[in-house]
């Protein structure tokens, strides 16, 4: 054999990372790898439309859609169209859990995404993590950064309180003071604004 047909055989470091990315990826969300096909890719959207959250969910809702429309005017993901399967959780842990597994079970969508409020989140995540359905949160409290979730819990393109709180602080000190009243919500997003901003202003 040759140098050079030993070179064609030989894999290099970009071939076999390439490889092991589409094999993970394959692995982590089997929904999509379907050759093809033109079934919708089925997002179970779970919305705050009523309860606390209600304003947040009204806009998410909308923006949501729009992006589908965007998306599917243009020709879907891959030639698959997307489907938006919406659910209230009415903002409340429980029923957020329920919406998961409603999901996985009864509407087979392929990922779950759109639960803001952090109580809401902590409650949830768990049964996504049982079903192993992907679940995307748009949530800013420090709880998946801070592993207390699941490898199915991911929180993409968001910083989290704890980054932002530590980010702001010394512009507070500095230029306001240390003598700081804090006013915040009584579950894990105003628990890490008061626990993280608290500790970052010592």
């Amino acid at each position: 054999m040759t140098n050079k047909q030993s070179k064609l055989l030989m894999p290099n470091r970009r071939k076999v990372l390439g490889g092991l990315a589409a094999a993970g990826a394959a692995t982590a969300m089997p929904g999509f790898i379907q050759a093809q096909t033109s079934e919708p890719i089925r997002i179970g959207f779970q919305v705050h439309r009523t309860g606390i959250g209600a304003a947040y969910g009204r806009w998410y809702d909308r923006t949501t859609n729009a992006a589908a429309k965007v998306i599917n005017d243009a020709g879907g993901i891959n030639g698959r169209p997307v489907e938006i399967i919406a659910e209230d959780d009415g903002t409340d842990p429980k029923r957020g859990a329920e919406i998961v597994e409603k999901f996985a079970t009864h509407h087979k969508t392929d990922v779950a995404y759109g639960t803001l409020f952090s109580h809401v989140v902590i409650g949830s995540a768990p049964t996504a993590g049982e079903l192993k359905m992907p679940y995307f949160i748009v949530s800013e409290g420090h709880h998946q950064a801070s592993g207390m979730l699941n490898r199915w819990t991911m929180q993409p393109g968001i910083t989290d309180v704890k980054s932002q709180v530590q980010a702001m602080a010394p512009f507070v000190t500095e230029n306001l003071g240390k003598k700081i009243t804090m006013i915040f919500p009584d579950f894990a997003f105003g628990h890490d604004h008061r626990d993280y901003f608290s500790a970052a202003v010592e």
